[in-house]
């Protein structure tokens, strides 16, 4: 019997071993000069390449990437464009376009799985679509929908984009609808020269906006403060249901904020690469916002990380009460069972 189960067992992880990754994202094609940053070291992207979270994907002149969900959606990436993995686990295959132009195509989402593309400025919560992403280097977004419906959100408010409509999406202000059918690359080149004109400007916006990422910081590091204090082992197994529900809403908040605040903080360091030895006037201006940036993405890191550790705990915690519960009634059935023997 033991030997059987050592075989089984044996089986099991053989088969779970030889499974590849359900949410991974990989390099499906490739032209010209295109690299991935990973662990701090550049990389030649070469098909095939999996890609995890924190890599960052540059294409330069004349250069296109295509990245493959496992379900077979794609993101074309433009060239002259940098673009994050954000996340690619917890049924999350999230990137964030930090500068220039990509292309999604993806398919109808499955029950408890989540795509979005992150902008400096906006959260594209997806729903099964095709559309069109651009980011200045001022950090403006602009959606083109192609096809199907796209949320975006962000610490301004939230609109829908449907069938082909188009949005675009200011530093520090709420999403809009926009009539103008510019594509996006030459919407891209004509922001990016309103840019150079006025850098000063932009890094205003950029610190108004700072400004709102780091009082919802500070609001949620309180919020946290209180969940810390709130005993998880005096609950039952309902009151813990519905306060992990809420756990999640609220780590759903937190955690676009931190991936929004991710996004931007990498996009002023794009600014201050690409303008250092073009421009004095804007590497200035946006070295400035730099400590800034930097101070907000720290803080929505550290409070990202704190509500996921809650969350842990709390998911132990029902696991023990649940433990417990199938424990005792497993009890009362032997009892039952020996008075019935009598």
């Amino acid at each position: 019997m033991r030997k059987a189960l050592v075989v089984y067992v044996v089986i099991i992880v053989t088969i779970l071993l030889s499974v590849p990754a359900v949410y991974a994202l990989e390099i499906s094609f490739v032209v010209g000069d295109v690299i991935v940053e990973h662990n701090g070291k550049d990389n030649l992207a070469v098909v095939g390449m999996k890609l995890s979270e924190g890599d960052v994907v540059v294409t330069k002149n004349a250069s296109i990437a295509e990245l493959l969900y496992a379900d077979k959606s794609t993101v074309r990436i433009f060239e002259n464009t940098k673009i994050k993995i954000a996340a690619v686990q917890n049924n999350q295959e999230n990137v964030s376009v930090i500068n220039g132009v990509i292309k999604a195509k993806i398919s109808k989402l499955q029950k408890g799985e989540s795509k979005k593309v992150y902008t400096p400025t906006t959260v594209c919560a997806i729903r099964g679509t095709e559309f069109f992403v651009a980011v200045s280097d001022s950090s403006n977004s602009r959606v083109n929908m192609e096809e199907g419906s796209l949320a975006l959100t962000n610490p301004y408010g939230e609109i829908n984009v449907n069938g082909d409509e188009q949005a675009t999406v200011e530093v520090a202000k709420k999403p809009l609808l926009d009539d103008n059918p510019k594509n996006p690359e030459l919407w891209k080149n004509t922001a990016d020269k309103d840019f150079v004109l006025e850098p000063q400007k932009y890094a205003e916006s950029y610190n108004e906006y700072l400004d709102t990422l780091e009082q919802r910081s500070s609001m949620q590091s309180a919020e946290i403060e209180k969940l810390k204090q709130s005993s998880v082992k005096k609950k039952d197994s309902k009151k813990l249901e519905q306060d992990m529900n809420e756990l999640e809403n609220k780590m759903a908040v937190m955690a676009d904020d931190f991936f929004l605040g991710d996004c931007a903080n990498a996009a002023v360091d794009n600014v201050l690469q690409m303008y250092k030895e073009k421009k004095q006037e804007i590497f200035d201006s946006f070295n400035k916002v730099k400590e800034q940036a930097d101070r907000v993405a720290q803080q929505q890191k550290a409070n990202y990380e704190a509500i996921m550790a809650i969350r842990e705990a709390y998911r132990k915690s029902y696991e023990e009460i649940k433990g417990k519960h199938k424990e005792s009634i497993e009890q009362i059935k032997e009892e039952i069972n020996k008075v019935h023997g009598q």
